[in-house]
């Protein structure tokens, strides 16, 4: 399989969109909605959507060209995939993995490390370009990986919206992106249910 990720856009995308994940990485999958549903739902469709996109979760518009942007592109199928797995308690596709893989090398090529009397410390630059913005993803979700506890990675329970978020709750009892979008109108679709099925 080929992650290339890209789906057409069907609704208009929003000039903010939320930032819920917990970690850059997981909030680039979910600019994507309903992952392998009936009706995708595209907010990084091309390059300018995209840096809108940085420039909201960054605060940096960063420059991406074409070629850029279809890079960025596959590797938020590959994280998509990687995460999506280990939300579900399945192996991560091989693929997706390795390509992951080689993002990672290629950012930490990138990093630089400073050292102060107060200890040293790695620096990545700034998103200020496609590839800049690809190093900075790669290592966040390197981050996620040696760091985050995998029961707390969740794919959000609502109909057809599959965002992905790191549950930082006390009891980890997280089930949706937002309460008041997935959260609420799960509790309205249930409810309507239950009217039928009185009917």
């Amino acid at each position: 399989m080929v992650y290339t990720g890209f789906m057409s856009p069907e609704q208009p995308s929003p000039s903010e969109p939320q930032l819920v994940g917990g970690f850059a990485c997981l909030d680039f999958c979910n600019t994507l909605s309903g992952w392998g549903g009936p009706g995708p739902r595209e907010r990084a469709g091309d390059p300018a959507a995209l840096a809108a996109w940085c420039a909201h979760a960054f605060g940096e518009t960063p420059w991406i060209d074409r070629e850029e942007w279809s890079r960025l592109i596959r590797l938020r199928a590959a994280l998509h995939a990687v995460f999506d797995a280990i939300a579900v308690q399945a192996e991560p596709p091989a693929e997706a993995a390795f390509l992951l893989q080689q993002e990672v090398a290629e950012a930490a090529a990138r990093r630089r490390l400073t050292v102060t009397a107060a200890g040293g410390a790695w620096q990545d630059p700034p998103p200020v370009d496609g590839s800049a913005v690809r190093h900075r993803l790669a290592m966040d979700a390197l981050d996620l990986l040696l760091r985050g506890e995998p029961a707390r990675l969740k794919r959000c329970a609502g109909h057809d919206c599959a965002w992905l978020f790191y549950d930082r709750s006390k009891n980890a009892s997280r089930r949706w992106c937002l309460m008041a979008d997935c959260g609420t109108t799960d509790k309205v679709r249930r409810f309507r249910q239950r009217q039928r099925s009185g009917a």
